[in-house]
């Protein structure tokens, strides 16, 4: 098999599968190149809903319990702040989620099975918990 036929089978998709656009789409990826974001869809693919204090309380905690830092108030409010003038907008852009600011209320928006589990396959990766099969 040649390079063109590899390059190919590749780019194919099995017939009738139905990929969601963002999948090609850089804004997605650009969405997920944070680790903060990646575990804020994370957390929302398992509550759904939450609201940006709660979501800054739980971020600085994964963080410290990760870094084994003691997690602080400040951690939290700077958190907070980077939530909401930087992570929650860029998402809510891209479609991953719906934020109204003026309550603080976040929601998941409904994603393709296939971008949940591209969500889920970049924590397990973080935590070490995937296996190189699973990759």
């Amino acid at each position: 098999m040649d390079n063109a036929d590899k390059e190919e089978e590749r780019t194919t998709q099995p017939e009738g599968e139905d990929l969601p656009p963002r999948l090609s789409e850089d804004k997605f990826y650009r969405a997920l190149a944070s680790l903060q974001r990646r575990r804020l869809l994370y957390y929302l693919l398992e509550t759904t809903e939450s609201t940006v204090g709660e979501l800054a309380t739980v971020l600085s905690g994964w963080e410290a319990t990760t870094t084994g830092r003691i997690h602080t108030q400040a951690d939290r409010s700077k958190c907070r702040i980077t939530l909401v003038h930087n992570h929650l907008p860029l998402l809510a852009n891209v479609g991953l989620i719906e934020y109204a600011p003026a309550t603080g209320s976040v929601q998941l928006e409904p994603l393709h099975n296939r971008v949940e589990e591209i969500i889920r396959q970049c924590i397990a990766a973080e935590d070490g918990s995937m296996s190189p099969s699973d990759a």
